[in-house]
């Protein structure tokens, strides 16, 4: 049953339209114009330049997004995201992306379990797909789980009908699997426009941001991913670590004992949300 998402995410996109040039801006027309043939960006076209263009990863610092959410103040533009909790408030956010990865969720789990920490793990749908055991332990250990797309797609590259699949076959699947709805995303890399965060919020999802990337993705090694984290934790911080390192594994149960002995506690990112709205 659960094979049927990837099938729905391909006719969601038949619908949508990629842009005719590789340097076209992306129009936030919500009317489809033609199909596309055949293409599903969970498993893209190598050869096909637009999908290509989209699989480029990207990741925005904090304070490339913290610059970005400056301009949009100036600019009047009010975008429904979360970017960090009560900042009167020493709670931190563990959040943890683009899993599950089997072998390495499950040992992300036990320590989870060993500390008493509760965590958001921000999935990616074909992973999913392919290990929905894994979303089940996730979601019995009691953690909180978000949509971070289908394909791990830069969602600003494609058109906005192509934003709406990727967020609506993650939301599908996790519902098929586990019974429940999502209520928080994460854009790939924090890469985010007015259409995506607005098509997130259309479909009933928040977007969520961070104030801490210590770049675990990039296997910096152990201390480097430990001491950035640790420079950084703030009131309210939203921690963004990637599930599937093995080097994050190593240094995470320090970086939950630093935190406890300098007074902070860890919360969900709903329980993070609560403490801004109480803030307001």
């Amino acid at each position: 049953m659960i094979n049927v998402v990837s099938t729905c995410l391909f006719l969601y996109l038949a619908a949508s339209h990629p842009p005719s040039g590789p340097n076209q801006v992306r129009k936030p027309d919500r009317s489809p114009a033609r199909q596309i043939q055949k293409v599903n960006p969970a498993k893209p076209e190598r050869t096909d330049p637009f999908w290509q263009k989209a699989l480029q990863e990207v990741y925005k610092s904090p304070e490339e997004l913290a610059a970005q959410d400056a301009r949009e103040k100036r600019r009047g533009l009010v975008l429904p995201k979360l970017a960090r909790g009560n900042p009167a408030e020493k709670i931190l956010a563990l959040t943890f992306d683009d899993g599950p990865h089997p072998g390495l969720t499950e040992q992300l789990l036990a320590i989870l379990k060993e500390k008493d920490v509760k965590a958001t793990f921000f999935v990616v749908g074909k992973m999913v797909e392919k290990h929905p055991e894994l979303l089940r332990q996730i979601d019995a250990a009691g953690h909180v789980i978000g949509n971070h797309s289908f394909s791990h797609v830069t969602l600003t590259k494609i058109p906005t009908m192509e934003i709406a699949a990727e967020y609506r076959a993650t939301n599908d699947l996790v519902k098929k699997i586990l019974g429940q709805s999502l209520r928080f995303c994460r854009p790939p890399g924090g890469d985010y426009d007015q259409d995506v965060i607005q098509t997130a919020t259309e479909l009933g999802l928040t977007t969520v941001l961070w104030t801490d990337d210590p770049g675990d993705y990039a296997n910096p090694g152990d201390s480097v991913i430990q001491g950035r984290v640790l420079r950084k934790l703030t009131n309210g911080g939203i921690i963004l670590l990637h599930d599937g390192i093995t080097q994050t594994l190593q240094i995470l149960p320090q970086i939950i004992d630093y935190a406890h002995k300098h007074g902070f506690r860890f919360e969900t990112i709903d329980e993070l949300a609560r403490s801004v709205r109480q803030k307001r």
